[in-house]
Parts: structure tokens; C-alpha cells; sequence
């Protein structure tokens, strides 16, 4: 929900918030407070920018995740927020297979709500199964990648718009860029899914994302989706299951069923969670509603990987990394965990210094390897490279705390020459899916 991406990614921070990509050739900008990024805004907008790291229920979504030949054109209505999901308290054998590395049971134990279990610090997992190398993994927004042909050749993956701005499958651009023998052939598409925010605003009038102002009150309340997204979803979630059919069919379809591709699942899905809420989905509900969302692409799309998304103000600010939110879901059904919103702190042990959740707790608790981002801020006004994701000591010190692959959503345009120099100086990350 955070995770914020694309050309024109914005971050937007609010409480509770979740922002939408206004997918479009050329993205869209929005403004950011709080927490995670938010995106929003025109599809023509400016490419996103610096991000405003807070505290509390924010969120952040990347606004205009324009990608090349991308069908979305127009202006987006809603700007915002989202934010990220929790993390994981059960122990346990790791989903994607093997013993954790630590071995044996987490001393939190006990199988997720929905079945499956996770490991204290990481399970083995499929090796190389996602990624060739096993190496810390850079990656940009598509376009920032295709702007620089030198960059490509050292990134590992790459971010198209943000999915679920149609009912039915909208993005063969990403199948076109990502296809065998084109431009990003030999990078893994990192899709993020936004379905079930996207469907609940554009088929329930005047809902904005929760820091966006301008869609008015219904019984007090404001209409956003930190007050009615849950009781919406709730409504339409057939409906948004079918969506994501249409998509994974989509991808299967031009993009094959056999290239790794990989989903970070709804950004800022804890929000629909929250007291706020019209009709609050319960924890369980959040668990057993995603895994639908999962097993609709798992339909068609057998070489699909997916990853959750991490809130690091959760439950008590992040305090316990997330054990309770975690363990409704049936861990199994991921290989990764993602930031998502950027304002990401690569010197610090914490995700964000505003909360109280680090980065080795929640691969902890989790069991999973960390996908992290820089995203961006206020106004989509840049905040340009994040240089603190280029410092060698900061890397090798993220991944020992299970981070395994870093976004630079606005990368300086001689990244391509830092990757280069600093790759020979990294550790190698304890687990490589």
C-alpha cells in the first residue's frame, strides 16, 4: 500500500489510508502525509517523489504507475494513502519449503489461522526459484529503467502500474515489455495488486482513499476507505475475486505460465481492519479474504509468487512486528514480505524510526524474506535517490536482518554504475527464493 511505484508512483501517507496508482502512461502525483507512501492524482502528472515518513495508520500508494503503453490514460480521482500489513507470529517449518534456518518450531509456534506454518527467521525455501542469482536484488519502476538501457542490465526485477484499475485484465504492456528477447526480458515483473481497493472506489460513488478530503461525509463519517472499504469489499467480494481472474487469465495468457512473476498483495490491507470501519473485516476475515484473492491467480498463473505487505505501525506500532496480524494467514502462500510506500530507513534497524517495527523482527516473525522500497512524498515533488540505500555497511546490515532486494523508485541517473561498483561488497542473503 503502501509499496508506491511507477513513473508517476506518489506516495501518500494518512491515517489509515490506502492510495490508488493512477495508472497512465506517464503517472500520476499525489500528496503524502504520515506513514507509507500514497499515490494519486493525473495520469499525466510528475514523477513521484520524496516521502514523509509518521507514524499511526498511514499508508502509501504509488499514483500514476504509468507504464508504457499502459491502457489507463485519463486522470485518476483519488489521491491517498495505504498502508502496509503486519507480520507474521508463527514459527514452524517455512511455507515455501525446508526447515527454518534456525531450526525447528519459532518459540511463537502454532499453524497461521488459515493452515500453514512460518519459519522463526526464514525457511530454506526454492532456491533460485524466483530470482537466477542469489544476491541482493535491485529493481526501479519500469519506465525509470527503460529511460536508462545501461541500468537494466543490473536490475533484477521491475515495477509496473499498479493493478486493478479495470474490471477486466488491462496490462499486456508489462507482457510486452517483459516477454522473452524484449527490453525488461530478463528481469521478473513485480506486479503490485491493488484490486480490492480500486474496485470499492470506482463502484461505490464518492469513496476516496483515506487521506483525500474531497468525496464528503455519509452519516458523519467520511467517505473513504478507512470507513467503508471493508464493509464494500465485503459487498462486492465475488465480484473483486472475479477481477482477479480476469487478470491472472490475462497474464497467463501473454505473459506465459511457467517465468516467475510475482504479487505484493493490496497494499494497505490492515486498514480495513481498523476501529474506523463502518463494519470492520476481522483479522481472520483480512486472512481468509486474501488467500481467495491468492487462489484466483494460483488459478492460472501456476509460476506466480506472492508477498504481503508490512505495516510497520500494526497492532501496537509495530512493538511485537506484527505476530497477531500474521497469524491469520496461511503463510504458505507467500515467499515474500514487502515495504510499500517507501520512507524506508536503511540505517536504521527500524522500517520506519517513527515506529517500533524492525526489520530482522519481522522477517522473524514472518518466516520470510523482505522486498523493500524508497517510494515517494509529498505533492509527487521527487526526494530523489535514496543514497542511503547505496551505503555498502547499511546493505550488508539490511540483509542480515533478512532484506533481500531494495527499490529505488527514483534512482540518480548513474545508478547503474553504483550497483556495479558495490555488488563485489555485499553479503550474500541467507535465503534466495
Amino acid at each position: 500500500m503502501r509499496s508506491a511505484l511507477v513513473v508517476g508512483l506518489v506516495a501518500m501517507v494518512a491515517a489509515c489510508s490506502s492510495s490508488e496508482p493512477g495508472l497512465g502512461p506517464s503517472g500520476g502525483a499525489g500528496a503524502s502525509s504520515g506513514g507509507q507512501v500514497g499515490a494519486a492524482g493525473s495520469m499525466a502528472g510528475a514523477v513521484a517523489g520524496s516521502t514523509a515518513a509518521g507514524s499511526g495508520v498511514g499508508g502509501s500508494v504509488p499514483g500514476g504507475v504509468g507504464g508504457s503503453s499502459s491502457a489507463q490514460a485519463g486522470s485518476s480521482a483519488q489521491g491517498g494513502a495505504t498502508s502496509q500489513g503486519g507480520t507474521n507470529s508463527q514459527g514452524g517449518t517455512n511455507s515455501q519449503g525446508g526447515t527454518n534456518s534456525q531450526g525447528g518450531a519459532n518459540p511463537q509456534g502454532g499453524t497461521t489461522a488459515q493452515g500453514g506454518t512460518a519459519g522463526s527467521s526464514g525457511g530454506t525455501g526454492p532456491t533460485n526459484k524466483v530470482f537466477s542469482e542469489c544476491r541482493l536484488h535491485f529493481g526501479t519502476i519500469d519506465e525509470k529503467a527503460k529511460a536508462r538501457p545501461e541500468l537494466i542490465k543490473e536490475l533484477d526485477f521491475f515495477t509496473p502500474g499498479w493493478m486493478g484499475l479495470s474490471d477486466t485484465f488491462d496490462q499486456k504492456y508489462v507482457c510486452d515489455e517483459a516477454k522473452e528477447g524484449a527490453v525488461l526480458g530478463k528481469q521478473v515483473p513485480v506486479i503490485v495488486a491493488y484490486v480490492a481497493a480500486f474496485y470499492a472506489k470506482r463502484h461505490n460513488g464518492n469513496l476516496c482513499d483515506c487521506n483525500v478530503t474531497t468525496c464528503g461525509q455519509t452519516n458523519g463519517r467520511p467517505n473513504d476507505l478507512c470507513n467503508f472499504g471493508a464493509q464494500y469489499i465485503k459487498q462486492d467480494l465475488q465480484k473483486i475475486v472475479a477481477v482477479y481472474e480476469s487478470y491472472a487469465k490475462g497474464y497467463a495468457d501473454c505473459y506465459g505460465t511457467t517465468r516467475p512473476i510475482v504479487f505484493e498483495m493490496e497494499p494497505d490491507w490492515y486498514q480495513y481492519t481498523v476501529s474506523s470501519q463502518q463494519t470492520p473485516l476481522t483479522k481472520q476475515e483480512a486472512g481468509t479474504i486474501l488467500g481467495q484473492f491468492v487462489a484466483a491467480i494460483q488459478k492460472h498463473l501456476p509460476n506466480a509468487f506472492f508477498s504481503l505487505d508490512i505495516s510497520p505501525w500494526v497492532d501496537d506500532n509495530g512493538a511485537t512486528n506484527g505476530q497477531s496480524w500474521y497469524s491469520n494467514f496461511d503463510l504458505s502462500k507467500f515467499t515474500f514480505i514487502n515495504t510499500s510506500g517507501g520512507s524506508t530507513e536503511a540505517a536504521n534497524t527500524k522500517i520506519r524510526g517513527s515506529n517500533n517495527m524492525t526489520w530482522a523482527g519481522v522477517a522473524q516473525v514472518t518466516g520470510k524474506s523482505l522486498l523493500a522500497d524508497t517510494g515517494y512524498g509529498a505533492n509527487g515533488v521527487s526526494a530523489g535517490h535514496d543514497a542511503n540505500w547505496d551505503v555498502v555497511a547499511n546493505l550488508n546490515a539490511r540483509i542480515d536482518d533478512g532484506v533481500i532486494s531494495i527499490s529505488q523508485y527514483n534512482p540518480k541517473d548513474d545508478w547503474a554504475a553504483t550497483i556495479a561498483s558495490i555488488r563485489g561488497q555485499l553479503k550474500k542473503p541467507k535465503h534466495c527464493p
